[in-house]
Formats: C-alpha cells, structure tokens, sequence
C-alpha cells in the first residue's frame, strides 16, 4: 500500500479543507515557528488510531478540534482522511477488491465527552481494525517511522527493553503482538472461568454432601407427624369445605360470562364483515387513480407539442416581419425614382415644346427610335417582373426545405441516439449475461473451494503433528541440555584447577636444582606429617652439586628401631633412596601417644602425628597450628594426582552427555525442519484456501450484479425501443414533407431562364437607346438641344415606367406576405386557445387524479377504521374467552382444589372428606372452628416438631439438581480446559513465530545498521546487541559504536550530532529490513551542522531511491530544504489558522533549464 494524500478539516489549526499530497522522493514542509508544521504529523498519526492525546500535545482528545480565534468560531468536529493506493493488492483480504482504500476518523464533541468514529472505504469500523490496518503494513500510530519533534533524544534515552520496538517494525510482527495480546486476555479471561468452575464445582460437591445427610433425617421427620395428625384432618376438612364452595361459585360466574362472549363473537363477525368490504372496494379505487394518472401524462404530452408548433409559428412570424419591412423599404426606394423621373419629364416636355417646330423634320425618325426603345424597355419591364416572381418562389421554397432539413435531422439525431442507446443496452446485455464459461468456472471455483478447504486442514493437522514432535524434541534436547552443561562445567572446573595447581607447583620449582618435594609422593593425609618431620629439608635437591642437597644411604640398614606400636612414616611416603634412613627413623602415632612415646625416642629418631605435631629425641616438641608451606605443596601434589584421574572420568562422562545432547539436537533440528517444511506447506495451503476462498466470493458477486444489472437493461431497452418508434414515425413525416416540395433544379433552371431573358430584354433595350440616341446625335447639328432634351426626356420617362412598374410589382409582393404575415401572427392566439383548452383539461384531469387519489385515501383509511375496528371487536371477544378461560381455570382450579383436598384428606387421614370431621372430633351440631384457629394449632404442632430439628423433605430432589449441575460443570469446565489448550498452543505458535521473525531482522536490522553507519560518519564501526534476556521477545536491543578515531561505547556517551546521527542510521535500517510505507521526520536534522547534514540529505535520496517509502521532511535547514523533490509551506496568515501551498523543485529546475 502507498499513502498517497492526507486531508485534513477543523484539525486542529487547519479549520479549512486542506490536502497534502504525499509522492514519491522526499516531500518538504517548512514554515516559521507554530505555524502548525507538526500538526501535519499529530494528524496522520491520530488517523492511525492513536490513543493518547498527551502524545498529540493535548490534555483530551477534544482538543484535536478547532478551538476558534478571535475572528473565527471554534468548530464542533474535525476530520482527517487518509488515501491509501492499493493498486498492488497488498492489503488485508477483505479490502483487496478495491485499488483505493480511504481511511477517516471524525471526532464530534458531545454533551457527555467526544466520540471518534472510524471508516474505512465509508464503512464504519473499530478502532483496532484500523491499527491493524497499519500494523500489517509495518506502520501505525506508534511506529518508529513516525518521528516527532525529540525522539531522537528519547530514542537515545530509551531503555533497551523499549528500543526492541524497532526490531518489531522491522520484523513486521506489530500485529503479532497485538493478536498475541488478544489471545492472553483471552487466555486469562478461560483461566479466570476455569478457577471459578472449579470454586462452584466444589461448592456443588460440598452441597451435595449436605443434601446427603439431610435426605436420612427427612425419614426421622415423617415418624414424628403423627401427634398433629387431627389437626391436619381439621384443617383438611375445612380447606375441602372451602374449595367446594368456591367450585359452586366458578360455575355460576362461568354461566354468566357465556352470553357475553356470544356477544362479543357477533360484534366481531360485523366488524370482520365491514373489514372485507372495506378492503374489497379499495380496488377499483386504485383502478381510477392510476387511469386518472395515465390520462394526465397523455394531455401532458400533448401540451409539450403545442409549445414545439407554437415555437415554429413564431420562427415564421419573425421571417415575414423581417421579409415586409426589406420590401416596405424597397417600395419607398421605386415610389421616389417614380417621382423623380415624372418631374424630369414635366420639365422636358416644356422645354422640348419649344424647341419642337424647329425640328419637325426629324420628328419622324426620333418617333421610331422612340418606339423601339419603348418596345425595348416594356420588354425590360415584363422580363425583370418574371425574374423577381422566379427568386421568390426560388427563396420560398428554399426556407422551406431549410425547415424541413432542420426538422428531419433533429429527428434523425434522436433516432441515432435511441438505436444508439438500444445497441449499447443490447452490447451490455450481451456483455454480461452469463456464460457457459462462467458458470463452468463459477463450478470450478466452488470445487477449488471445497479442495483447498481440504489441503488446509490436511495442513494445519500436519503442522500440528509437526509442532507436537519439534515440541518433543525440544523438551528430550532441554532435557539433556542441562546433563550436558553441568558435565561440561564440571569438567572445566577441574581443569581449571589442575591447570591452576600445574602452573603453582611449576612456579614454585623454577631454579637450578629441582627439589627433593617433586620427587616425593605420600599417602592422602600424611602431607602435614611428612612436612613437620622433614620441614625445609623437603627443598633440598638430590643432585650433589647443588649448595644443599641429600647424599644420604639409599636404605635404612642400621637405624635404631621406633618405640613398640609406632609405624615408621616410610610405610606412608613414596621417597627416592635418599631419603630412605632419615624416613625409617620417623614414626607416626596419635595425639595422645606422642609424648609418652617421646620419651623411649633413640638419637636421631622422632614422632609426628598426621595432623603436623613433632617430637624430637632430644626433647623438641612443635605443635601443629598453621599449615606449613611444604605440606601445602605436598597436598597440592596429592590433589594434582586425584585431578588427573577424577579428569579421565569427567571426561568420559562429558563426552557421553556431549553425543547424547547432539543427538537430541540433530532430532531437533530434523524435528523443526519438518515444522518448518510443514509450516510453509500449511501457509500455503492457507494461502491458497483464502485465495479460493477470494475467488469465488468474486464470482459470487460477479453473477449477482450481472443478475441484477440484467433485469434493470430489460427495462431500459424496452423504453428505449418505444421511443424509438416514435422518433421513427416524426422522421417518416417530415421526410414525406420533403419529398412533396418542387424539385430544386427545375426552380433553378426556371429562375436562369428568367435571369438570361431580363439581361437579353436590356441588351436590346440598350441597343434601341443607342440607335436613338446616334439619331438624336446627327440632329445636334441642327438641334442639338432638341436631341438632348428628347433623350433625357426618353430616359426619365424609362425610369419612371420601370419604376412604376416595380413599385407595383414589390406592393403586391408586400401585400402577399403582410398577408401571410397576419395568418402566421394568428397562429400563436390559435395555439394559446388550444392550451388554454388542453391547461383546462390538464386541470381537469388533475382534478380527477386528485379526486382519485382522495377517494383512495378515504377508503384507505375507512379500511384502516375497519382494520381497528375488528382488532378491538377481536380483542373484545379474545377478552371474553381468556375471562372465559380463566372461569373455567377458576373452576377446573377449584374442582382440582376439591380433589386435591379429597385427596389431601385420603393421603394424609387415610379417611374421604366426609369422615374427617369424625376424625376431628367435631360435635354434631356444634360451630365448627374457624380454620386460623385450626391453622394455629397446627403450627404450634409444626413448631414443636421443628425443635427437633431442621429436615429438607426436597433433599433428594435437590441432591439430583444439584449432580445434574454438577455434571453440566464438568462438562463445561472440560470445554474451558481444551480452550486453555488451544489458546496456549496459539499463543506458543505466534511466539515461535515471532522470535523467527525477530531474529532474522536482527541479523538484517544489524548488518544494514553497521554499513549505514559506516556510510553516515565515513568509517567507523557500529553494533546492535541483544541483552539481558536469552528469549528475543523479552531481550533489550543495546546500541555500540564507535566514530572515526574513538572507542566502541554505548550511544549515550557520543555527542548530539552523532547520537542523531546513529539513531538515522538506526531507523533506516530498520526500513531496509522491511520498508515502512511512509516515514515523517519532524525536525530531525536540528543538531546537525552542515557536513552531517549534508550527509544526512544524501541517505535520505538514497533510501527513496532503494525503498518504496515516501519521505516527509519537517525542517528549517535551507540546505535540507535544497535537496527536497517538493516543498510544502505552512503559513499563518490569518492568526491562528494554517494554510498550506506547495512547489514543485523538480519542475522548477526543469522550467529554468528549459529558459
């Protein structure tokens, strides 16, 4: 998973919407002093599942929400969201369906305190489920990854205990942990109920003791209740009376109650009668209502069309207007050059008068021109009147066709996009109906299932069996570990102190001469003897050059003999010959003989005990105090002597435990390689269950929608087809509509051929003017004047008829569409009318719906009035038959107490009720006693026999309630026994998994903490060690190093930089060992000057390159800031309130280098 973007809303002083965005390579965020930097931090780790508000610098978790500033309001929630991208399907199973997973956390504040609600993918989930989330992922709220502001300083500081921590992020076992956790509470949870089992079952079993004696005594009660046996028959002929009484009164109330519940059942039958009626005309009520309804849609529809002809009527009535005033302003153009050609030809006239009898003779021949020209200029005339009627009738039908154009391709397009809409339903349908294939491999996937299902169980079975022999072989292997280790320890303690007394007795031979000492072996015991008898001579060499040595006789011959019962010491020592007279004339006694003996002692001769007391023969006594240096070197050599050989034994005994305990190593080993082997065999058969198991919940859901998605497609292509048909007709109208319009090219051949006669019409026009005016030139000579008068006057008068002629001509045609103008301008008031008429029907019809819908309401509700109405008449009569049931209960009640005081009287007087009273010995005639009297009586009775002593009569049922519960306990407690087992073999399963996992990323987390190192400071050399504890789980984790040029020594006795330094060094091998996916450092390059800082930098480019970890970098060192791929800046404009803006360094070196 990769984090991806962070947004946070009222957190703290970030009260608007703000996003940063998290990428790959190394994410700046500067800004000043508590502009809100480390809230960036605190929120991605509250979003984590963080528990602590003192950890996020509060006093309660309420204080994570905006709290207001004095122009802004404090908020009442805050909300941070985390969008993770789980395009590598890395996470947990039951999210792996999506590719985005966002994880929110809201926090509201409440009368009673604040509420934290969590989500993931807007599904609302526990808290532990999102820190799982994270733990699996290697991070988490607490994970070392996220490193805030002095936690470098606490890391320093930190226990060994606590630093294991990193281990754990880098083993990847958080989760573990927490799992383990889990199953401890539970563990402990069972063992809590297994104590209090075993406190009830004991208490049950001294009960059922109890119960056991009470069960004789209940015999000893039943031979006391004969002296109250009259009361009892008193009292039971009265209780018999009584019940008999009421047994008479039940009847009467039972016959009293029968009329009214055949009341009650008529009233019922009514209301069910006007129930049915009521029910049965609610029918043809949603008949009406729904046929109102249909008929409203219809004149809706309607509607919708008038307003389309009525937007068509008012696209003409623009046209025409436009058309009428172009053609009123050509009218006004023709009437003003009719009028200026008139008065042209007033003027010439008058002139040309004048000049008229002067040119009489050529009259003639100007007339003809004249009349040609007038010829020419009608011709003109008729030709250019067709050609205006021809483009009119051209632009007529032209706008038409436009129309009709635009009204089929409107059609053609909806069409398009129905057939369009249809073949994509059609395309989905086809798409997603189910296959053979799928269903084939919908089967299949059921059958890997249930196989996979299988292999797993096989599995876990064998993994247990495996778990069950390695856990026997570690016991054999602990077994004889211990054998072994005190063998081996014995035998290093003897060699230790055989090398020990070598290395004394060689130390205290140096010299020249060897001593006589060395030579010298005695008896264990008669080292003190022979060192007060000898003393210092024992030093003495046996070589003759030496300055003091023993030259003596090589035997004894001739030595007086020792006193009577004394044993000479020669018979004790093992001596070279040398020493063989002096030793023969040394006895050995006791203590108590030494002085008495003495006294008999020839020359030379003397008397020592083993203890070191001396007699000499010439009165000398010593007693024995402290040892003597040379008996402390003859013991020396005693013990050296029994070393050697108590040495072969251990050895022997040490060689046999040493095979024996690797061999138990060897099975061991064998025994975790299977676990191991089985281990990974169960994984992946779990692994390839869940992914079945995955696989086919995908199909599952996959046939599901596509069921569901198919029934929606049905409808939507059924609509989609009638709409079709209706686009279809609209196109098949308007294409009919065209295809009844002139054709085109006739149009436009008719309008050429008008065109071509008009400009043939002024060719000849033209030539008939020139041939007047050529006369008119030959007469200038003469008259000049005359011709020009003529000609202008021929001229002027041509306009005026042409225009006369199109004065005429452009009234018509303004006549034509004023008229067709106000036909169209009555279209609208036409169309209004017909809405009128159709809003009046739609009102109508909405009437009548409402109408409907009222009517269906009353009798929705009058059935509901029935529905109460026959409830209550039910009830009525279901009271009257419970009042029934209960009089008959009464009776039968009172009838059973009858009998059961018959019976009473039977079982406890052997008499029927009617003898009782003799048994009582009431009076005939007599008051008979009340029953409280007798009731008195008898409890006095029932006292007396309750003095002698307590009796349960129910003991013996108790006794079996009380086995039955017992039994019930054992059973239990056998169940709470197996998930004491189980839990423990779970725990034990997750604690060899964790000290696997620990401690391959020791050796890991070690191996990159020591080249990192090395890296960071340019030599130098770097360790982690596990201490205090053997187990990994329970060890602390203690950090050595050593800088270029200084000792290897614990971290807390380097310099701040350095310290900062190593602990770098120390969380980035941590993410080698197993990457973190986003990693926040607040601040940590503070103590570090340029050069480390620098260093610093260059780790963190490398690491982003080796690692898919997403740095984000909280600094105020510009050349931290220089080696970010982007920055983001946390301002305080407004006090109190942060605000976040961001820059690209990567795209800005690109753009500068491109300038």
């Amino acid at each position: 998973m990769k984090f991806v973007n962070l947004r946070l809303v009222g957190f703290k002083s970030f009260v608007e919407p703000t996003d940063l965005e998290i990428r790959d390579g190394l994410t700046g965020v500067v800004g000043p002093n508590g502009c809100g930097k480390s809230n960036l931090l605190e929120a991605l780790r509250w979003v984590m599942g963080a528990t602590s508000a003192k950890a996020l610098r509060g006093d309660g978790m309420g204080d994570v929400i905006f709290a207001g500033t004095s122009m802004r309001p404090s908020r009442n929630w805050a909300e941070v969201i985390l969008t993770l991208d789980n395009s590598d399907r890395t996470a947990p199973a039951e999210y792996n369906n999506d590719e985005t997973i966002e994880v929110s956390r809201r926090i509201l504040n409440k009368d009673d305190g604040t509420q934290s609600i969590y989500r993931i993918n807007s599904k609302e989930v526990r808290a532990k489920d999102v820190q799982l989330l994270f733990a699996d992922a290697s991070t988490g709220a607490n994970s070392p990854s996220l490193v805030r502001q002095g936690q470098i300083s606490e890391l320093i500081s930190a226990k060994p205990q606590n630093r294991r921590r990193l281990l754990e992020e880098a083993a990847g076992i958080t989760g573990l942990h927490s799992r383990r956790h889990e199953a401890e509470l539970r563990l402990r949870a069972a063992e809590q109920n297994l104590e209090r089992l075993d406190q009830v079952i004991g208490e049950l079993e001294t009960q059922k003791g109890a119960l056991a004696r009470q069960a004789r005594q209940a015999t000893r009660y039943r031979n006391l209740s004969g002296d109250i046996r009259r009361a009892e028959a008193a009292s039971a002929f009265l209780r018999w009376k009584e019940a008999v009484e009421a047994r008479d009164a039940a009847g009467e109330h039972l016959k009293d109650v029968a009329a009214l519940i055949e009341e009650t059942a008529r009233a019922s039958a009514n209301a069910s009668t006007a129930q049915a009626e009521a029910h049965a005309a609610l029918d043809p009520l949603r008949l009406d209502e729904a046929a109102a309804a249909a008929a409203l849609h219809r004149l809706n529809v309607a509607r919708e069309n008038l307003d389309d002809e009525a937007a068509r009527a008012e696209t003409e009535i623009r046209r025409l207007t436009q058309e009428s005033e172009r053609l009123g302003h050509d009218l006004e153009r023709e009437r003003s050059l009719q009028r200026d050609a008139e008065d042209a030809v007033d003027t010439l006239s008058r002139e040309a008068a004048g000049l008229s009898e002067r040119e009489a003779a050529e009259r003639e021949r100007i007339e003809a021109a004249r009349t040609r020209f007038d010829a020419a200029s009608q011709t003109v005339r008729a030709t250019e009147a067709a050609f205006d009627e021809r483009s009119k009738e051209s632009a007529e039908v032209d706008a038409r066709r436009r129309a009709i154009a635009a009204a089929i391709d409107m059609a053609e397009r909806r069409l398009a996009r129905a057939a369009g809409q249809i073949a994509q339903l059609s395309d989905e349908k086809a798409r997603i109906a189910p296959t053979p294939e799928q269903a084939a491999a919908l089967e299949t996937a059921t059958q890997r299932f249930s196989a996979a299902e299988d292999a797993a169980r096989a599995a876990e079975a064998a993994h247990h069996r495996a778990e069950e022999e390695r856990a026997s072989a570690e016991a054999n292997e602990q077994a004889l570990k211990a054998p072994r280790q005190k063998a081996e320890q014995s035998l290093s303690e003897l060699r230790a102190e055989r090398d020990a007394l070598k290395r004394v007795l060689s130390s205290q031979a140096d010299g020249d001469w060897a001593p006589l000492i060395q030579s010298v072996s005695v008896e264990p015991g008669f080292e003190n003897a022979l060192a007060a008898a000898l003393g210092d001579d024992l030093f003495a060499a046996l070589d003759g050059a030496a300055p003091a040595y023993w030259g003596g006789r090589a035997d004894g011959a001739g030595a007086p003999a020792l006193p009577a019962g004394v044993e000479p010491l020669s018979h004790f020592v093992s001596a070279p010959d040398a020493l063989a007279l002096r030793l023969s004339m040394i006895g050995v006694v006791d203590a108590g003989d030494g002085a008495r003996l003495a006294l008999s002692l020839a020359p030379g001769q003397r008397l020592v005990t083993r203890a070191g007391d001396l007699w000499r023969w010439d009165g000398f006594v010593s007693r024995a105090e402290a040892k003597t240096t040379a008996a402390i070197r003859l013991e020396q050599q005693n013990r050296l002597t029994k070393l050697e050989k108590d040495l072969s034994v251990a050895e022997e005994r040490a060689l046999q435990a040493i095979e024996a305990h690797r061999a138990a190593q060897e099975c061991l080993t064998r025994a975790q390689g299977v676990e191991r082997d089985a281990r990974g065999l169960f994984t992946e058969a779990r692994r390839a269950f869940d992914a079945a198991r995955a696989r086919l919940s995908d199909l599952q859901r996959e046939n599901e929608r596509a069921t569901t998605r198919l029934a929606s497609i049905a409808d939507a292509l059924a609509l989609a087809q009638t709409e079709k048909a209706d686009y279809q007709s609209e196109l098949s109208a308007a294409q009919s509509e065209r295809a009844a319009l002139p054709d085109p090219n006739v149009i436009a051949e008719a309008l050429a051929f008008a065109r071509d006669a008009a400009s043939r019409a002024r060719s000849e026009a033209t030539e008939a003017r020139a041939a007047h005016n050529d006369l008119t030139r030959e007469a200038q000579m003469r008259a000049q004047r005359i011709d020009e008068i003529a000609r202008e006057k021929s001229v002027w008068a041509t306009r005026g008829e042409t225009a006369a002629n199109r004065t005429d001509e452009i009234a018509a045609r303004l006549a034509a569409t004023v008229s067709a103008l106000e036909t169209a301008t009555g279209l609208p008031g036409e169309i209004e009318e017909k809405r009128v008429a159709l809003l009046d029907q739609i009102g109508a019809a909405e009437g009548r719906r409402r109408e409907a819908g009222d009517a269906l309401a009353l009798a929705v509700a009058h059935a509901a009035e029935t529905d109460r109405a026959a409830k209550a008449a039910d009830a009525a009569s279901a009271e009257a038959r419970e009042a029934r049931a209960r009089l008959e209960a009464q009776s039968e009640a009172a009838i059973a107490r009858v009998e059961e005081a018959a019976l009473l009287a039977q079982e406890s007087c052997n008499a029927a009720p009617e003898d009782l009273p003799a048994i009582a010995e009431f009076k005939d005639g007599a008051e008979l006693p009340t029953r409280a009297d007798i009731d008195a009586r008898l409890d006095r009775y029932k006292r007396e026999r309750e003095n002698l002593g307590g009796v349960n009569l129910r003991a013996d049922e108790e006794m079996q309630e009380v086995s039955a519960r017992l039994e019930e306990l054992t059973k239990e407690r056998e169940d709470c026994d197996g998930a004491i087992r189980k839990l423990r073999a779970a725990i034990g399963s997750l604690n060899r998994e964790a000290r696997e996992r620990l401690n391959a990323a020791f050796e890991t987390v070690n191996a990159n903490f020591s080249r990192l190192f090395t890296r960071l400071f340019n030599g130098g050399q770097a360790e982690l060690r596990l201490i205090d504890s053997e187990d990994v789980l329970e060890a602390g984790l203690e950090i050595y190093a050593s800088p270029p040029g200084k000792k290897l020594a614990s971290m807390s006795l380097m310099s701040g930089g350095e310290q900062a330094l190593t602990a770098t060094a120390l969380i980035f091998a941590v993410f080698m060992a197993n990457p973190a996916p986003v990693c926040v450092l607040d601040e940590v390059d503070a103590p570090l000057d340029d050069a480390n800082t620098e260093r610093f930098c260059r780790l963190l480019e490398e690491m982003a390159k080796e690692t898919a970890t997403r740095f984000l970098i909280i600094t105020h060192s510009a050349l931290t800031m220089s080696r970010m791929s982007r920055l983001f800046g946390v301002t305080m404009v407004e006090r109190g309130v942060s605000q976040l803006v961001s820059v690209d360094l990567n795209k800005a070196e690109q753009l500068a280098a491109a300038e």
